[in-house]
């Protein structure tokens, strides 16, 4: 879990005698540890996101510090706190300015105040923030499946600033070719901060939790939800280049109570849709007629009814070794243009138009009719979606 580095510095700051020398825009960013390194060689121990403290007993060099500090920025580290007064007494204006350059956050305490003091602390925040999320996550889950009772959920929530008559909208991360739930703590330690920095970037008020392999975002107001799930997806093929996600994003509901139906949504995402696109990144929205088929709770009913449709063709298939089935699929995809399906599939019209034939007497329907081709169009849309 991670904390915002912003919070913890004003709440801290004259408790430490902290002082900020530059970075200011970087205080926005997130930590989730906190390390005393006095060893430049160390700094491959960083993953990246942690305050690293330094008192400058390793210094052996007037270069030192420079290179010290460079290798702590370029660490990806999210703020340096010098521990001034002994080993270090003054901070070059060069440095600072180095520093000013990256937007990187460089402070300064005085030596009569134990680091330990501000580790215990930090660290603590970052225990706390865990309680925190583990007692929000409780809430979100008991908006999803029990709406039917609201004080299980929104007085927590508002306390935690969700607007409860706001948009919200639900983003599930799965791995494709691996399991998210199996992978090694490392990796998901830096799953969950690569997703939670992206979340801090919009400024989202958010709850992240996970549900059957599957890492759950909730997004209460996301006015910029396609964005975010675009930036998100490149984040983490960037981040991860030998792992493969699947991120499905709900529609907006208009307030918690309707919570239920987004978390539907992402399942519908996650289960049906998913399996049958070749992009990482889908929307429920996107497919414009999902909504008619999620209103239908029973899956079983839509599947027999495009079944029965179909079950003509699909049995003549069967019975004589035919693909009239695709034909007829193409045709429809095509709007019924023949040239188009004689160039596609490289068969000579003539011979479309008499396997057309056949499918008409097949079904006993007239293609041409739109009331016939729409049935037709809806039930290989729910054998797909299904």
């Amino acid at each position: 879990m991670a904390i915002k580095l912003r919070t913890v510095y004003y709440a801290t700051k004259e408790k430490y005698e902290m002082k900020l020398l530059t970075g200011n825009s970087g205080l926005d960013r997130l930590f989730s540890w906190v390390h005393i390194l006095e060893n430049i060689d160390t700094m491959d121990y960083l993953h990246g996101n942690e305050i690293v403290i330094t008192t400058g007993i390793g210094k052996d060099s007037d270069q030192w510090l420079e290179e010290y500090v460079k290798k702590v920025v370029n660490s990806s580290a999210t703020a340096l706190i010098i521990n001034t007064g002994k080993f270090i007494n003054q901070i070059p204006p060069d440095l600072i300015k180095y520093c000013q350059t990256k937007n990187f956050p460089l402070f300064t305490v005085p030596w009569r105040i134990h680091l330990i003091d501000i580790i215990r602390d930090y660290c603590n925040r970052i225990f706390l923030s865990e309680q925190f999320a583990f007692s929000l996550t409780e809430s979100i889950k008991n908006a999803i499946f029990h709406p039917e009772k609201p004080a299980q959920f929104e007085s927590q929530l508002e306390r935690n600033s969700f607007d409860l008559n706001s948009n919200y909208a639900i983003i599930a991360i799965q791995g494709q070719n691996f399991a998210i739930q199996k992978s090694s703590t490392q990796f998901h330690e830096q799953l969950q901060l690569s997703i939670e920095i992206q979340l801090n970037a919009y400024g989202f008020v958010n709850c992240i939790f996970e549900i059957e392999d599957a890492i759950m975002i909730v997004v209460n107001d996301p006015f910029q939800l396609k964005d975010f799930a675009k930036s998100l997806d490149k984040a983490l093929s960037n981040k991860f280049p030998s792992k493969l996600f699947e991120i499905s994003v709900s529609d907006e509901v208009s307030s918690i109570k309707k919570l239920q139906q987004a978390y539907k949504q992402v399942k519908y995402v996650m289960d049906r849709i998913q399996k049958h696109s070749a992009n990482s990144l889908c929307f429920f929205e996107d497919n414009g007629i999902n909504e008619l088929i999620l209103a239908v709770n029973d899956f079983e009913i839509l599947q027999k009814s495009a079944q029965r449709i179909l079950e003509p063709i699909l049995l003549y298939d069967r019975d004589n070794g035919t693909d009239y089935t695709s034909l007829l699929k193409l045709y429809l995809q095509e709007n019924g243009s023949i040239k188009a399906i004689s160039a596609k599939t490289f068969t000579h019209r003539n011979t479309i138009n008499y396997r057309i034939k056949k499918i008409k007497e097949i079904l006993s329907l007239n293609l041409e009719v739109n009331r016939d081709r729409f049935k037709l169009m809806l039930a290989f849309y729910i054998l797909d979606s299904l």
